[in-house]
């Protein structure tokens, strides 16, 4: 008791020792820093964390140490879909991870398993036309009715057990889930498996049940899940193996490897998927005559989709500079992580909202970056694109932007013009030109035909082709290229005929003015000469002809009626109703100038005064004759 009443200090005063050890600690505490509390004060090492994000109180959680940005190595997974069982991720796994360590050892962390059985049905199809929408749309999911009495307390797949009777679901559905689950059968997680239910039927009859009032939830793909809106569906992620949603949110980088082994010989092709921007690359395809030279062409597939990612630190509007991930990792100057001079990216911006659900994402339009330096591990880029602006803008946790490196393969890509909003709607004849990147003289290339279409292939000088589309002299767009990146590039432009047919009315008015101005001159020149030699009958004849001419008053109502007439045709492109309005200015000025009312009064003048002095016009003045 007498040591539990002693202050602190009459503590530390009897044990000198103690007090200095203690004081050591805590001024060496304080020194280190955010270090010394586990916490990273590189701005790369910033862990954001999420105050809407909730976890399930069931499941493990895996704390990730999170690296600076170019020591962060690339979190792979290898799905392998294959035609036979003797090919799967089983057997191809150890050689394939050997091929892949001599590129990659340091910059990947790599797992490699059989695809999910929805995503290898797709990829066997048509590897090329997957994405990320169809791959997540045949994710199981439980379907909660949002107007069930629990459905505020159920956020996991355990509460679905806990507060609801039975869910419904196909027997082929059942089966699948079985066996994919994750977990102990029997763990709070899994509560939902014990009220799990098949009925008679398809996927149809499960979406006709959804519709009954004794229904709580039922157990289809996502893609069914999202159509329910009758009552609107709760949609719970089930604890089982091979979610789409949970392997993009576990991985950087997710490859699809396709793999023939029914034709002769066999065939490969790999795919990148881009988990952050959910975007997939271009395929790559070889062919491979032994089973046993599998993993060295299976290797050189996925390392010829690999695209090294740059982070975009700072963006100007014609130039960007990214930091490459994994770069600080990589000893050899020739490895497929890195980023050399020459290269083109292209630039992605992914913006989340509070949840972290993207908003926007995606490739920009019609936009490449191009790398011409570089610093250390970071890269310095020229930014062209056919609009400005898209990787400017301020930083935050929930703005991610990137560069990912391209490699084309396609001999050339087919580019084709049409009117903004109507693709039936082709831009024939418009010529396409070529601008040099560093300098400003431009080379014609040619002409869309009758379908808007011109097919524009690489050149050996540089990848990256800086095209321009003009129509009557006129630009109308800007479209950076990579001729071989794509197949076919569409661009969705306002077509410039109507201004080309209103700069030929204008054209038409103007030379009518002058052919006008002409003729009044001419007929004043006539009407004077009679009224001086004393005719004043075919004078005033000739008086009421030009007074029939076409007057101010009636070209400025017509021109004003057209000038209408195009600006609604043109729409909403404010440049080209800029340019018709100004060219209709210039005529009315023109015509106000030269065709006025001025002249015909003048000769009604005249024509009184002859009348007056006896039917012709008093000879002139010497000071008069001086100043005509």
């Amino acid at each position: 008791m007498a040591v539990e009443s002693m202050s602190i200090a009459t503590l530390f005063s009897n044990s000198g020792p103690l007090l200095r050890y203690a004081t050591t600690v805590i001024a060496l505490f304080i020194a280190l820093g955010p270090s010394a509390r586990g916490q990273e004060p590189n701005d790369d090492a910033a862990v954001q964390t999420d105050p809407a994000s909730e976890t399930d109180p069931g499941a493990e959680v895996e704390t990730k140490e999170v690296q600076p940005f170019d020591f962060d190595p690339y979190r792979t997974l290898i799905w392998v879909a294959s035609d036979s069982p003797r090919v799967c991720a089983d057997t191809l796994r150890d050689d394939l991870q050997k091929v892949l360590d001599r590129d990659f050892h340091a910059v990947w962390r790599t797992k490699i398993e059989d695809a999910p059985m929805s995503v290898a049905s797709m990829a066997m199809r048509v590897l090329s036309e997957v994405n990320f929408d169809t791959l997540a749309a045949t994710d199981p999911v439980i379907a909660v009715k949002r107007s069930h009495g629990d459905a505020v307390r159920i956020r996991f797949a355990g509460d679905v057990g806990r507060y609801a009777s039975s869910i419904l679901t196909t027997t082929g559905r059942m089966e699948e889930i079985r066996a994919r689950l994750a977990g102990d059968p029997d763990s709070p997680k899994n509560a939902w498996l014990r009220i799990l239910h098949a009925i008679e039927g398809d996927a149809v009859a499960l979406k006709d049940a959804w519709a009954k009032e004794d229904t709580e939830a039922i157990l289809v793909s996502r893609g069914m899940a999202e159509t329910l809106t009758e009552p609107e569906a709760k949609i719970i992620v089930p604890p089982i193996t091979g979610q789409v949603i949970d392997a993009a949110e576990a991985y950087d980088k997710i490859f699809i490897v396709r793999i023939r082994t029914a034709t002769s010989p066999m065939k490969v092709e790999s795919v990148e998927f881009d988990t952050l921007m959910r975007y997939f690359g271009d395929t790559s395809q070889a062919t491979v005559s032994s089973f046993n030279l599998l993993p060295e062409v299976v290797g050189a597939t996925l390392r010829d989709v690999f695209a090294p990612v740059a982070r975009i630190d700072d963006a100007g509007k014609s130039n960007a500079v990214g930091l490459v991930r994994a770069s600080g990792l990589v000893t050899d100057k020739n490895s497929p992580a890195l980023v050399d001079v020459g290269d083109v990216l292209v630039p992605m911006v992914r913006k989340d909202d509070r949840n972290g659900n993207p908003i926007s994402i995606g490739p920009l339009d019609w936009a490449y970056l191009l790398a011409k330096e570089l610093d250390g591990r970071r890269v310095k880029m020229d930014f062209h694109a056919g609009r400005a602006g898209g990787l400017q803008g301020r930083k935050n946790a929930r703005t991610h932007r990137v560069g990912l490196r391209i490699r084309p393969r396609k001999d050339q890509t087919l580019l084709r013009l049409h009117a903004k909003g109507d693709p039936n709607q082709p831009l024939i004849g418009y010529e396409i030109y070529e601008k040099e990147l560093e300098g400003k003289s431009m080379t014609f290339i040619g002409r869309t035909d009758w379908n808007g279409r011109l097919d524009v292939e690489p050149t050996d000088e540089q990848p990256l082709r800086l095209l321009y589309v003009k129509n009557g002299g006129a630009v109308l767009a800007r479209l950076p290229m990579v001729p071989g990146h794509h197949e076919k590039m569409v661009a969705d432009l306002g077509g410039d005929d109507m201004r080309l047919q209103a700069e030929s009315y204008i054209r038409g008015v103007q030379n009518s003015i002058i052919d006008l101005l002409a003729i009044r001159e001419l007929f004043k020149a006539r009407i004077m000469m009679r009224l001086e030699r004393g005719d004043l009958e075919p004078a005033e004849e000739l008086l009421e002809v030009l007074r029939n001419q076409p007057t101010n008053e009636r070209l400025a109502n017509d021109m004003g009626k057209r000038q209408s007439e195009f600006i609604k045709a043109i729409g909403k492109n404010a440049n080209q109703q800029r340019k018709v309005d100004e060219m209709f200015s210039v005529t009315r000025e023109m015509l106000t100038k030269h065709i006025n009312p001025k002249l015909v009064r003048d000769l009604e003048e005249a024509v009184i005064v002859a009348k007056e002095n006896g039917g012709k016009l008093p000879p002139k003045s010497d000071e008069e004759t001086d100043g005509a």
